[in-house]
């Protein structure tokens, strides 16, 4: 079973639209995650002026250890396509090292990261600077062992122009400004007060909280249906979800999957700004087919990686569609041997977009790498507002194992906010015309030209 990775939690979304002060002083080791928005402006930085040119298609793992006075921030990519990280000042470590950056505390609330910034894009040379960046790190009121941090305005010289971040000037196509936006929870807590860490619960896509110690809200507490060993936790009928995750009967059921999380997130909890994040689907399929996995994540696959970056490249659908419901990917097995098709139907706890706006993507292995392709509208049924009906074959175009008996495959729903798409739609590495769309944008800015 994949484990699955903690989000930010929606607390952190209404605490950072008030003015709280942080908390100076803070001791001990936290884990969390964070989500990067990448600012920028065409001339001068003012409120107002700044374009967001893009946003992380993941929340990304962060550590800060108050006690020796560093971080590590992890990177990810960018959803016009740039790869970036977050390094030491200098980039001169080895390992981890490398990504370890310092930090002091301001005795306000608020700590300064002294940090090197990296995107890759080798249109642009790969461009890299040292910074710091200014965080507010605040106490989660709501539970003693989490801390909530965003990023506040911070410029060198002291004349702050209303945009969060610490403006990169002269390195950067553009002078951009990173915010970046996160949670972390306290090393070996367990808010649930049943000896299980938070973060083992959130690695797991359960609820940590202690007022919410039954995920599934089936009846049964999180740590009685996780087993003797939370490490190694019970999945009855190993279709990949553990009971604690499965609610009643569909724990039992290797042909029902149910509670599936979208966006790898926690079910019943907004974890992130997502709107769907926190919300379920579930899925069937019939004899002589059973679940031996079900994951979810967000529209993106890693292919091989390519230049300087240790962060894989990644390919996504059309560049312009918001993959709202992210990514959901099944294992299947069969018990005996058929040539029929094989018929998924998945039920979304969110509705679905309008038939004739609906779009269906699935992976495929292209050259060694899988990549998104638009399924052609005759193999999926749009059946409610809430159930899509999927056709497939093992072996067949979607299939992304080759072993008989065994069918893999993931899809990504999507509304079509464009028009203009035909069945053989999709550009296998999407991130490619983002990409592009970035730089004619830089361009003329760099040129002097307005761009309505």
């Amino acid at each position: 079973m994949k484990l699955k990775t903690a989000l930010m939690s929606a607390p952190l979304l209404i605490i950072c639209g008030a003015a709280m002060a942080g908390t100076p002083g803070l001791t001990g080791v936290y884990h969390g995650q964070h989500l990067l928005t990448m600012r920028g402006c065409p001339g001068a930085c003012q409120a107002g002026s700044e374009l967001v040119l893009g946003k992380g298609i993941q929340n990304a793992d962060w550590s800060w250890n108050f006690d020796e006075g560093w971080v590590l921030i992890r990177g990810t990519t960018l959803t016009v396509g740039f790869d970036y990280e977050v390094q030491s000042i200098g980039n001169q470590g080895q390992g981890d090292d490398r990504f370890t950056a310092g930090f002091t505390d301001n005795l306000d609330g608020t700590y300064t990261v002294y940090h090197g910034f990296q995107i890759y894009n080798p249109n642009v040379g790969n461009p890299r600077a040292d910074t710091s960046t200014r965080f507010e790190i605040t106490e989660d009121p709501d539970n003693p062992n989490r801390i909530l941090i965003i990023t506040v305005d911070d410029e060198p010289a002291g004349v702050l122009d209303g945009i969060p971040g610490t403006q990169i000037t002269g390195v950067f196509p553009m002078t951009v400004q990173p915010d970046f936006e996160g949670y972390a929870r306290l090393e070996g807590s367990s808010s649930g007060g049943d000896g299980i860490s938070d973060q083992l619960k959130e690695q797991l896509g359960l609820n940590p909280d202690a007022d919410n110690a039954d995920t599934d809200g089936d009846g049964l507490p999180d740590a009685e249906e996780l087993g003797e060993d939370p490490e190694n936790p019970v999945d009855t009928d190993a279709d990949g979800l553990i009971d604690a995750l499965e609610p009643g009967a569909a724990a039992l059921d290797p042909r029902l999957a149910a509670g599936v999380a979208l966006l790898d997130g926690i079910p019943g909890r907004q974890v992130t700004g997502d709107a769907l994040s926190g919300t379920t689907a579930e899925a069937a399929v019939g004899e002589p087919w059973r679940f031996a996995g079900v994951t979810t994540g967000y529209m993106s696959l890693a292919t091989d990686p390519d230049g300087d970056s240790s962060i894989p490249d990644t390919t996504r659908g059309d560049a312009g569609l918001e993959y709202q419901y992210g990514f959901i990917r099944f294992d299947l097995q069969a018990s005996a041997m058929t040539s029929e098709p094989v018929t998924v139907r998945v039920t979304f706890q969110a509705p679905l977009p309008e038939s004739s706006r609906l779009l269906l993507y699935a992976s495929q292995v292209i050259d060694g790498n899988e990549r998104y392709r638009l399924m052609a509208s005759d193999a999926y049924r749009r059946l409610s507002d809430h159930a899509l009906e999927i056709r497939l074959h093992d072996n067949g175009p979607w299939d992304l194992s080759p072993e008989a008996g065994v069918l893999a495959f993931g899809v990504a729903p999507v509304e079509n906010t464009l028009g203009g798409h035909q069945e053989s739609s999709g550009n296998g590495g999407g991130i490619g015309a983002a990409t592009l769309a970035l730089l004619a944008l830089l361009a003329a800015f760099r040129r002097g030209r307005v761009v309505t």
